[in-house]
């Protein structure tokens, strides 16, 4: 075991205890950015090789195709984000997830841990992915339709877009604000301009708006790039 681990076993060994039994990808790391520990989940997601001993490594040690400089690098400014806000700090991050031949834009979240002294000893890290499926098309049963990153009307701005796609999401205002580093009153400001423009009231018939102009398959393109995407 690291020095890390073992100077602050007794708040990771809970967490590690916790992570064991979930089925998404959730991880440790120290301050230093080295990893402490990933549940089976995050070995799949990472494609990492179950042989490969993850503690004590940082991310560009690892033998897999997202662990390249800029990747890495990314990765631990994300960290360091996390480490500095004292909060959850959300990015997408993109690649050949699982080992698949296609990119996967998947929602990273990390968020600093601390001991009784309130002094950051490390970060934890889960990732899942981010769906482009609007749920209505899982209550009427409709079947998935294939991501666009072309948008049927030019109605909306592009960064209008962007928060549509995460309010088909069904993510609360609160959430999208921690997204892009805002105030949850100017993402309330903003759904409430998308909602003039669609001329709704709700988000039940804003998404009946989305789904007859196509909306609900639109991804942004920036989503789908390969790499991190600080939000």
């Amino acid at each position: 075991m690291s020095l890390s681990y073992k100077n602050n076993e007794p708040y990771f060994k809970g967490l590690i205890a916790m992570m064991e039994h979930l089925s998404d990808p959730w991880g440790i790391k120290d301050l230093d950015s080295r990893h402490i520990y990933m549940n089976k989940a995050a070995y799949l997601y990472t494609n990492t090789p179950e042989y490969f001993d993850i503690e004590g490594k940082l991310d560009c040690e690892f033998p897999t195709d997202w662990s390249d400089d800029q990747f890495s690098q990314d990765l631990k400014e994300h960290d360091r984000r996390a480490e500095e806000a004292k909060d959850r700090v959300s990015i997408i991050e993109t690649h050949y997830w699982y080992g698949k031949n296609n990119l996967a834009p998947f929602i990273s979240e990390k968020f600093p841990v601390y001991n009784d002294e309130k002094e950051c000893i490390g970060i934890v890290w889960n990732a899942k992915p981010l769906s482009s499926f609007s749920p209505l098309k899982y209550i009427n049963r409709h079947k998935p339709s294939i991501l666009t990153t072309e948008a049927t009307t030019d109605l909306f701005t592009r960064g209008e877009l962007d928060i549509i796609f995460f309010m088909l999401q069904r993510r609360a205002n609160k959430e999208i604000a921690q997204i892009y580093n805002v105030s949850h009153k100017t993402i309330e400001n903003r759904v409430y301009n998308i909602y003039q423009k669609a001329n709704v009231h709700s988000l039940q018939q804003f998404e009946e708006f989305c789904k007859h102009l196509q909306l609900d398959s639109y991804i942004p393109e920036r989503l789908i790039e390969k790499g991190v995407l600080f939000l």
